[in-house]
């Protein structure tokens, strides 16, 4: 019976009707409202997309909650609600944009990467983290490798992981519209004060500025070595060589990069190396791809020792016992140790996605990337009550569902399926059933937002994140889980350049 209600599903999935609200690009189908809603989404002034939306009527009662965990934070996370723009966000929405093609939505994929080339944004005269203007160290031996100064083109650090979208640096509270918090940091008076140049969110700047790129040039590459995308993407790759380990990791970020430290983090590590002495699986898997983007496009072999620098990493990481990569290392009396403190999902899509099964299986043994997706369902699976998988959770949880992370579950599974087409009609059959049941129950937090405007929200709940954020309400519509649902949709891997 099981065998037959998979293959049911199976073949609903290949024949099922394309709806007529849904638009067309090239041989993509996606939904025109969602795209419609990212064109939306953005500020009047810079017009870079906001990572987030609330509605009027909803404000108060998301604002509130955001207040419980302390005055300070919650006056933080409603400024990066607000008006904030994680660069990672701003990735998805760039590729979403270059996907659907077109020469206005490319012009507009593109403004990004001018604001980061130009390295300023409105009040905020500076957001490439350097030396020695705001103090970010890449190599310890050679602080001036890598500079701070905006007009050192190609010799320029990390992008700020957070920027005001709006260009400021004062900020109003959203909430009650106060100006000033007394403790605030460095003075009362509100202001930006996210300054993290972390190396996950600047791969995705590079994957979104290559596949830009790709888009515009494919076939003539040679012919454009002064695209703003393809130096903006070298420049960045080399600063995050220069944070490869030696154990083939890429650090999280340069010295200097501030952490408030809690617990037993204060016997090991100071606020400004925390970042520098960890590692994130996620942030290389990242680069991972962002490498091999550039190695696909210049054959330079420096981006394929790159990729093998991680590639050693991950394996360092593998557990072969639990079948899951863990979620990254850090540095302890000179040697990396593998964190084994949280389990976190999207390490194991991500991987699926990114690297693929054929590899992974080549990589870590026959079957690995089977039994990576197994770990995953188990550890962070959201399900009915006859066991049917609804979506994914962040980490070991079975009560809250991540449309972004699911998402990412579902290209996993795209993958998984395709890599089991002929070899094991099985395997295909479950993979494609776990992807539909997802994707089925996905709509249960999608919102319209006017007509012509949907958007998915973050997640199904708020609540804390082990690795440093909160989910959201409901009410909190995500560019990323409305980009992130596009790519599913349309059957787009944005890790890859096709």
């Amino acid at each position: 019976m099981r065998k037959l209600l998979l293959l049911f599903i199976s073949v609903c999935l290949v024949t099922s009707p394309v709806p007529e609200v849904w638009a067309q690009s090239s041989t993509l189908t996606f939904d025109s409202h969602l795209l419609n809603w990212l064109k939306f989404n953005v500020s009047p002034i810079t017009r870079l997309p906001y990572s987030f939306y609330v509605s009027e009527k909803d404000k108060a009662m998301v604002y509130h909650h955001m207040e419980s965990s302390d005055a300070l934070k919650g006056a933080i996370e409603r400024m990066i609600t607000h008006e904030g723009m994680d660069i990672y966000d701003g990735a998805v929405y760039q590729i979403v944009l270059s996907m659907a093609g077109g020469e206005e939505n490319l012009k507009q994929a593109a403004l990004a990467d001018e604001y980061y080339w130009q390295g300023s944004v409105g009040d905020t005269w500076n957001i490439r983290a350097g030396y020695p203007i705001n103090t970010y160290v890449y190599d310890p031996k050679n602080p001036e490798r890598v500079s701070s100064d905006i007009n050192q083109l190609g010799k320029r650090g990390f992008i700020f992981r957070i920027i005001d979208a709006d260009g400021n640096y004062l900020i109003t509270d959203p909430l009650d519209g106060k100006k000033n918090l007394t403790g605030f940091p460095d003075n009362d008076r509100l202001h930006w004060v996210d300054w993290k140049p972390v190396a996950g969110e600047n791969a995705w700047v590079v994957i979104a500025a290559m596949q830009i790129y790709h888009k515009k040039y494919k076939g003539s590459y040679s012919q454009h070595p002064d695209s703003v995308e393809f130096k903006l993407s070298q420049e960045i790759a080399r600063a995050a060589m220069i944070l490869q380990s030696d154990c083939g990791g890429i650090r999280m970020a340069p010295l200097g990069t501030f952490r408030n430290l809690v617990g037993d983090e204060k016997n090991n590590f100071s606020e400004n190396n925390w970042w520098y002495n960890h590692i994130s699986t996620e942030n290389n898997i990242s680069w991972y791809s962002a490498f091999r983007m550039l190695y696909q496009v210049t054959g330079d072999t420096k981006y394929k020792e790159a990729m093998d620098g991680i590639e050693r990493y991950l394996r360092f990481v593998w557990d072969d016992k639990q079948s899951f990569f863990h979620q990254g290392a850090y540095l302890i009396n000179g040697q990396w140790v593998v964190s084994r403190e949280n389990f976190a999902l999207d390490v194991q899509t991500w991987a699926l996605a990114c690297i693929g099964p054929k590899d992974l299986d080549a990589w870590l043994g026959e079957g690995a990337s089977w039994r990576m997706w197994q770990a995953g369902r188990k550890h962070s699976g959201v399900f009915d009550d006859k066991g049917n998988i609804l979506g994914v959770g962040y980490t070991d949880e079975h009560d809250r569902t991540s449309v972004e992370w699911s998402a990412g579950a579902m290209m996993a599974l795209a993958e998984l399926a395709d890599y089991y087409r002929a070899k094991d009609p099985e395997r295909f059959a479950q993979a494609l059933a776990d992807r539909f049941s997802i994707r089925m129950s996905m709509d249960s937090l999608l919102f319209n937002i006017t007509q012509d405007l949907s958007a998915y929200s973050y997640s199904s709940r708020r609540g804390d994140i082990p690795f440093g954020w909160n989910s959201h309400d409901p009410q909190v519509m995500s560019v990323a889980s409305t980009g992130w649902m596009i790519f599913v949709d349309a059957g787009f891997n944005p890790f890859r350049l096709v």
